[in-house]
């Protein structure tokens, strides 16, 4: 399962983000070739806003037997749209990986208000003919922002 870890009160000042999102090659699972994984990592309610602010490619995704494994990528949206905040981005080490990213996308989608509950979702996308069970090395961080509209209206 991907580490979803709420910042610290000094974290967050220091970097604006509330969330960090590690996920591994451990955690990919999917053993169906050219099938991406869904993680659902973080509830949403409605008036919140998600700010997705990019992420690190700590360790580029890869199948030390398998070379030609080579397009892996990952987008954050939700059970909606599953790139609404992050655009798909290469993270494997074979395809050309991209290894740090920030928003906005090319979907220009950051930030983003709910008006109705939901869960935000990383997609890993795997390949043709491809499992993502069969990547053995690989971390990405995903820093995210999300607050709430209501918390801060003025009373």
């Amino acid at each position: 399962m991907p580490v979803v870890k709420k910042l610290t009160l000094q974290e967050q000042a220091g970097s604006g983000f509330t969330h960090s999102i590690k996920i591994t090659s451990d955690d990919l699972t999917e053993t169906t070739a050219n099938t991406a994984q869904t993680f659902e990592v973080l509830n949403v309610a409605e008036g919140d806003v998600v700010v997705i602010g990019g992420y690190s490619l700590v360790t580029p995704f890869s199948d030390a037997s398998d070379a030609a494994f080579n397009d892996t990528t990952v987008s954050v949206g939700d059970g909606s749209d599953v790139d609404r905040l992050l655009a798909a981005s290469q993270i494997n080490e074979n395809g050309s990986e991209v290894a740090t990213l920030v928003t906005p996308n090319s979907n220009d989608a950051a930030p983003y208000a709910y008006n109705a509950a939901d869960t935000l979702d990383v997609v890993v996308n795997s390949m043709a003919a491809k499992s993502l069970s069969d990547l053995d090395a690989g971390e990405i961080v995903i820093l995210a922002k999300v607050y709430n509209l209501k918390d801060l209206t003025v009373q």
